[in-house]
């Protein structure tokens, strides 16, 4: 053994499995922050449909009201000046507009959200939910992925997308919405035109 004594031996077993365990720690971290990551994913997934048919709603709005229009014009032009006079670079002070025109846009859109716990999950305002799947408040939602990614960060495992799903359907944490009729999901509205053909 080159001289080794049982000493050094036992001194090199337990350097070794010193160096398993803070790989076993490690690695359980990392499978914890996976298990909550797929939660953030999902979760922002659902904010950016959100965000998304808000911003359509708004955009709808605003051709409808030109009032809308005018003051996020107004909010943008006094946004980009505000930005430019603080930080004095036209770039910042142009995407601090944009993203407070966005912001305003999304305003006029925002509404009480619903959203189906089926295979695919789908998020619309709360009046346009349909008779079939499992629907609930966005509110309870949101809740109800806070305790999962807690489990998660606790070292549950979550599992698949479908695991996920069956999991959120039994949270104590949701409001389920009752549906007394199928109502049709609209997401673009056409400009009737015949006004401005019939004078």
């Amino acid at each position: 053994m080159g001289g080794k004594t049982l000493n050094d031996l036992r001194k090199e077993l337990t350097s070794i499995q010193n160096k398993a365990k803070t790989v076993s720690i490690r690695f359980e971290e990392l499978r914890k922050e996976a298990e909550s990551f797929k939660i953030t994913v999902l979760t922002h997934q659902l904010e950016e449909r959100r965000g998304s048919l808000a911003r359509s709603r708004g955009f709808r709005s605003i051709a409808r009201d030109g009032n809308s229009l005018g003051a996020s014009v107004g909010l943008v032009a006094s946004g980009f000046i505000l930005a430019g006079i603080i930080t004095k670079d036209k770039l910042t002070a142009l995407n601090a507009a944009l993203s407070s025109f966005d912001g305003v846009v999304k305003g006029f859109g925002e509404t009480s959200w619903a959203v189906c716990l089926g295979r695919n999950l789908a998020i619309v305002p709360r009046g346009n939910i349909t008779a079939e799947g499992l629907w609930v408040t966005w509110k309870s939602l949101k809740a109800a992925l806070v305790e999962l990614e807690r489990e998660a960060s606790s070292g549950g495992q979550l599992g698949s997308l479908d695991d996920i799903i069956t999991k959120l359907q039994k949270s104590r944490e949701l409001v389920r919405l009752e549906v007394s009729a199928v109502k049709p999901i609209t997401i673009w509205t056409k400009v009737e035109s015949n006004q401005s053909h019939s004078s």
